[in-house]
Formats: C-alpha cells, sequence, structure tokens
C-alpha cells in the first residue's frame, strides 16, 4: 500500500502548484500557501486547494500553493517567510509564532474549535491499560504533532508516564497519521500516537478488528490559518473576513471538511505556547 501511495505522490509532484491568478491588488506579488503536511499530498491537495483559489478571488491576490516536505520543512519555510500563508496544528503555530500573525481557527465536527489524540494499540498486544505503556515502542506523527504527540503526552505526563522516559518513541515514515496505524498494524512498535478524527483513514487497507483506542488524550485548540509578520494588516484582515465568511454548505468548506473559521481565541493560543515553549 505504501508503494502505492509513493507513486501517487510522484505522480502528483507536476501538479502540485496551484496557479491561481486574480488581479493583484498587493503589487503582483505572489504569495505562497503552505498546509502542514498531516496527511499524503494528493489528499492536502484535495482538500485545501479549493481554500487557495477562494482566498484568491476573495482577496484579488496570486496565490501559490506549495507542498513542505515534512513538519520541520514547513516550519523553516514559515519563519523564513518562504511561504506567506499557512495552516498549521496549534503545536506548529507555536514554534512559527514569532513570525507570523493568526487570523483565524478552524471549527469542526461537534468539538467545534477543539480536538483531541488518541492512543492505539493492537487488539491483541496485551496492553490493556494506561500502566501497560510503560517500557513500550511508540510511533509518533512528529514530535511536532499536536494530535499525534503533544496530545498524548500531556495526557499521559498527567498520570505520571513520561514519553521520553518511560516509552521509546520513534517518529513515523514521513510524518504521516496513516504510517503510524501501518507501524502499530504491522508490529514494527507497539502503540501509536494519532489524532482521533484520522482513526480509519486505513480501515480498508488493513484487516478489520486489528486495532484499538486505548486512550483519548489532552484537548487543543484547532488549526491555525495564519500569515507572515510581513503580510500587511490590511490584506491580514481581508483574509480573515473572507475566511470567517465562508459558507458551512459551500464546497470549499466541505473539501477542506471543516464546518468553518471563527477568529482567533488569544487565551487558547497563549495556553499553547506556553505547554510548547514554556512561555506565552
Amino acid at each position: 500500500m505504501r508503494n502505492k501511495y509513493s507513486q501517487v505522490i510522484l505522480g502528483i509532484t507536476a501538479i502540485l502548484i496551484i496557479f491561481l491568478s486574480a488581479s493583484p491588488s498587493f503589487a503582483g506579488k505572489t504569495y505562497k500557501f503552505a498546509v502542514l503536511p498531516r496527511f499524503y499530498p494528493i489528499i492536502i491537495l484535495e482538500r485545501f486547494g479549493p481554500l487557495a483559489e477562494y482566498i484568491s478571488e476573495s482577496t484579488g491576490i496570486e496565490v501559490e500553493f506549495i507542498m513542505p516536505k515534512n513538519f520541520s520543512d514547513h516550519i523553516d519555510m514559515v519563519r523564513k517567510g518562504k511561504v506567506l500563508l499557512s495552516y498549521q496544528n496549534p503545536v506548529v503555530y507555536a514554534k512559527v509564532a514569532a513570525n507570523v500573525k493568526p487570523v483565524a481557527i478552524a471549527s469542526k465536527g461537534s468539538d467545534g474549535t477543539r480536538f483531541r489524540g488518541i492512543i492505539i494499540v493492537r487488539t491483541d498486544s496485551g496492553i490493556n491499560k494506561i500502566e501497560d505503556l510503560k517500557g513500550k515502542s511508540v510511533s509518533v506523527v512528529s514530535l511536532q504533532s499536536a494530535g499525534g504527540y503533544i496530545s498524548q503526552k500531556d495526557f499521559l505526563a498527567k498520570n505520571d508516564i513520561s514519553v521520553e522516559i518511560d516509552m521509546i518513541a520513534s517518529e513515523t515514515s514521513e510524518n504521516k497519521q496513516e504510517n503510524v496505524i501501518f507501524d502499530v498494524y504491522s508490529k514494527k512498535t507497539d502503540v501509536g500516537f494519532i489524532r482521533e478524527s484520522a482513526l480509519h483513514r486505513v480501515d480498508k487497507m488493513i484487516e478489520p478488528g486489528k486495532i484499538k483506542v486505548l486512550a483519548e488524550t489532552s484537548w487543543l485548540p484547532n488549526w491555525v490559518f495564519s500569515v507572515h509578520e510581513s503580510v500587511p494588516d490590511s490584506l491580514a484582515k481581508q483574509i480573515q473576513d473572507a475566511l470567517i465568511s465562508l459558507s458551512a454548505s459551500g464546497r470549499v468548506l466541505e473539501a477542506a471538511q471543516l464546518d468553518g473559521f471563527v477568529k482567533p481565541d488569544d487565551n487558547a493560543l497563549k495556553s499553547v505556547r506556553k505547554m510548547v515553549l514554556g512561555k506565552q
């Protein structure tokens, strides 16, 4: 299955740049837009390509959709201003907060503007309670993943388990949620940390009933849409207004699998910055 995904990724590299032209209102500048690569490129493109097009149409700027290789690449590009528009989980946002301005937070489902991670194991693993995790190997999406590491780390710390000390953690291939599930299913690791919403993404590729949820973990604020600090405030406001005015029944949010965007919750973002950086 991974070879199949690799072929798809290779096949799509030629079309990863979305050429969304409009009549630019800001000196004809191209605004590069990146989404944190939580899923495979083809999935990200299908979900957020329409959003990039909508921003271009709504603001009159030219938007170029690009694809970072991994979480670290995304952070580096945002910090250095190589991308001016970005959409990332709250933990990655905290890491780039000094270089960006948050304009909106995503809302989805009954949980609205928050989400959480889960801890998964094989049903035949013999791991049945939190205490059983000590000494076990765990596959995580990334040490910078909100739903695939930080949520679980915070939850376990509150239950007197240190992921760094009591477990053997490793980042999965390509920082993909799907690959964490594959790691647990194939017994490469004993445990997996993924976002709750990613649980059923590979159901058609694995034998039913082999994966179970051991625990639901700490809540975090939802993903943040931000602009680089160099983006004019007037344009940032235009983008914010465009995002907040999106229709829940429209194709853009339907493709993104979101219910909408709301203005940033400063207190929630401060709490994440403190969790990640030790300061607000």
